[in-house]
């Protein structure tokens, strides 16, 4: 056993694994629990059980992902991903497959969802250029990534439980205000508490919401949130599942599109938009699978917001307490570094330079 050795809580698990997902085995037992390594947010665990009928037995594997304890998404609720997997749920969308979920904290600790397990690959945004389909069919992995947002964009939201759970109602003006609101104040408090102020993330929270584009709320779609390499299992060159939903939300279609042209989505190669695709090849496949046109001085907006974020959370991180923030010279790098990367954006978009 790789992970957590309370027979207790272990035992609690596997009792809500036999009456939840295999209800119809006369045995399960917990064979192995492993922890995949990377990932800052939720704790996932990959569960190897023996299941037992009518005197045969199979190893099966399901995921668990637990909430986390800390960090800028705790406390989180287990509901919202427990939503979107099933609002999704035989759509055109690789979502994880619920089997079942539990907030309560008798069952292990805190609140998770277990799903279907997948086989695939998966490789982190850092060591990406390092994987040989990426060196040799990147292309093809890039169309990959395009036409699975196309089909969540494509995905009816209305009349579905998702307005619960993906952020404040309204247009994607009150939106982006509710966005910047969430990571400021968090911010600004842990700051105060040092006494320690925050001029340009206050500042350039502003100015997300001075410049948000006035859309209509029936017009917005699901935006994912965290859509890059790391967080696709892939299959050759298909996406068999897209993981990692915490930061689902309402949006214009432009606003993934932002998140997948920051600069922090670049690395390495600024020319390669989400490490994937030039900015006309991503235009090119974005508008054929949508039949969207892409508006470059929208997706530079959303691009600001991304990095905005990114450099709020590593700010963040760095006032945290000893042991709990960032550590060493990147916790250091990683603000200075986003924020210069932003405010060059907002310098671009306000002299009318739209482009990336």
């Amino acid at each position: 056993m790789s992970i957590d050795t309370d027979a207790d809580r272990l035992a609690s698990l596997t009792g809500f694994l036999h009456r939840q997902v295999f209800p119809d085995a006369a045995t399960v037992e917990l064979v192995d629990m492993m922890r995949p390594t990377g990932g800052a947010s939720w704790e996932t665990f990959v569960c190897t059980l023996r299941v037992g009928s009518l005197g045969d037995h199979e190893l099966c594997r399901v995921v668990l992902k637990r909430a986390p304890a800390t960090g800028p998404l705790a406390p989180y609720d287990v509901v919202k991903d427990v939503t979107i997997f099933e609002a999704l749920a035989g759509s055109d969308v690789p979502a994880p497959r619920l089997l079942a979920w539990s907030d309560d904290p008798e069952v292990f600790e805190r609140p998770f969802t277990v799903t279907a397990f997948v086989e695939g690959e998966s490789d982190d945004i850092t060591k990406v250029e390092r994987w040989p389909v990426w060196q040799s069919r990147r292309q093809e992995l890039g169309n990959e990534i395009v036409d699975k947002l196309a089909a969540l964009q494509r995905f009816d939201w209305h009349g579905t439980r998702l307005p619960e759970v993906l952020g404040e109602r309204g247009s994607a003006a009150r939106r982006a205000a509710s966005i910047v609101d969430r990571y400021l104040v968090p911010l600004l408090t842990a700051a105060e508490e040092q006494g320690m102020r925050q001029p340009l993330w206050r500042e350039i929270g502003e100015w997300i919401k001075d410049n948000a584009p006035e859309i209509d709320e029936a017009d917005l779609v699901v935006v994912h949130g965290d859509y890059r390499f790391g967080n696709f299992l892939w299959q050759g060159t298909s996406i068999a599942v897209i993981i990692d939903w915490e930061r689902a939300m309402l949006g214009p279609p432009m606003q993934e599109l932002g998140f997948l042209c920051m600069p922090l989505s670049r690395r390495r190669d600024p020319s390669l938009m989400a490490k994937a695709l030039t900015l006309p090849q991503l235009i090119e496949r974005y508008e054929a699978a949508t039949g969207t046109a892409v508006d470059v001085a929208q997706v530079m907006y959303y691009a600001v917001i991304w990095q905005w974020i990114e450099g709020v959370n590593a700010t963040r991180g760095m006032l945290a307490p000893v042991g709990h923030g960032l550590v060493g010279s990147s916790g250091l790098i990683q603000p200075n570094l986003v924020a210069r990367q932003t405010l060059a954006l907002i310098d671009d978009y306000d002299a009318g330079r739209f482009t990336l």
